[in-house]
Parts: structure tokens; C-alpha cells; sequence
């Protein structure tokens, strides 16, 4: 029994098939889920920020320190930085110009490439807020580098937070060039005027 017909059988007929199809519904509805996940993900990032901002201000209430309050002005004008970076990243990725194909096409590259540079930019703003937190931890309240080091909460959020958000926001990215790879091709082969 000879196998290599029967294979070079199957071979010519699946190369002389028709490129599938792009599935236009498959991608509107993608779109629409992502829309709907951004927008939970913005409002719980808001809570969140108001949250720390409101725990920063009511231990600078409670606090006989006076560079207490400089921790209310540093949370405040870090978060703001975040927040300026996080919406400059994701311009054009709230939603599609229209429903065509095309304008679905656009928003999903546009948002690949937005995780896509946000990752190291992430991670560069986490370990800013890192340090900076040491820094006027020590300057201020006048704490030494190792106390601070060894502290729970620096444990929490630098020895282990920070790796893994790194790792975490890297395979994100990682996962992110991939699809918009395939976006991408896919693109190129609907041409420029997809519907």
C-alpha cells in the first residue's frame, strides 16, 4: 500500500481551496465584547484610583506628620500621570469610526498596538511609583532603606508585585502582537476597502 498518492491527493486539494473568508459578524462582535470590557475595566480602574486617593487623604488626616499631606500631593500627581499616559495610549481604541469591516479592522489594531507599547511603559511607571514612594518615605518621614525594604507592604508590591505585574504585562503584550499580526494579514487581505 502506497500512502504517497493519497497525500500528494490531500496536499493539491487543500492548497487549490479558497482563502476562508473574514467572518465580518465574528469580528463586529469581538469589537463590541472589547468595548464592553474596556469600558468595565475603565470604571474599575476609577474606583480604584479614588479609592487610593481617599486612603492616602484619610491617613494624611489622621497622621501627626506634617510630610504626611506630601503623600496626598505625590499620590495625586502620580495618579494623574497615569491616567494622562493611559488615555494618550488608548486614543482611538474607545470604538469604531462605523460598523463597516474595516472600521472593525481599525479599532482592533489600534487597540493590539496600544497593549502593545503600553506594557513597557507599565512596567517603567510601576517602578517610578516604586521609588518614588521610597523616596519621599525616607526624605520626608526620615525612614531607613532597609526598614523600608523589608516593610509588608514593600514585600507586597516591589519584591513580588512588581515581577509579576512586569511578567504579566509582557506576555499581555506578547499575546497582543500575535493577534495583531494576524489583524494585520488580515487587513492585507481584505484590502483597504473591507466591508
Amino acid at each position: 500500500m502506497n500512502a504517497m498518492p493519497e497525500l500528494n491527493e490531500l496536499r493539491q486539494q487543500w492548497q487549490t481551496q479558497p482563502a476562508p473568508r473574514a467572518d465580518a459578524a465574528a469580528l463586529r462582535k469581538r469589537v463590541a465584547a472589547d468595548t464592553r470590557a474596556n469600558t468595565r475595566t475603565l470604571i474599575a480602574l476609577s474606583f480604584g484610583t479614588l479609592l487610593i486617593i481617599g486612603a492616602t487623604v484619610f491617613n494624611a488626616a489622621r497622621s501627626a506628620h506634617p510630610g504626611a499631606w506630601f503623600a496626598v500631593v505625590y499620590t495625586v500627581a502620580f495618579a494623574l500621570l497615569v491616567w494622562l499616559v493611559a488615555m494618550w495610549l488608548s486614543r482611538g481604541t474607545w470604538r469604531p469610526r462605523d460598523e463597516s469591516m474595516a472600521a472593525c479592522l481599525d479599532v482592533s489594531i489600534r487597540r493590539c498596538r496600544s497593549v502593545v507599547l503600553a506594557a513597557p511603559i507599565g512596567i517603567a511607571l510601576y517602578i517610578a511609583g516604586l521609588i518614588g514612594s521610597l523616596i519621599w518615605r525616607q526624605k520626608l518621614l526620615g525612614l531607613e532603606w532597609q526598614q523600608m525594604l523589608n516593610t509588608p507592604a514593600m514585600i507586597i508590591a516591589g519584591w513580588i508585585g512588581a515581577p509579576l505585574y512586569s511578567i504579566a504585562m509582557l506576555i499581555n503584550a506578547q499575546l497582543h502582537r500575535r493577534r495583531l499580526a494576524f489583524l494585520e494579514g488580515l487587513r492585507r487581505q481584505l484590502g483597504d476597502g473591507a466591508e
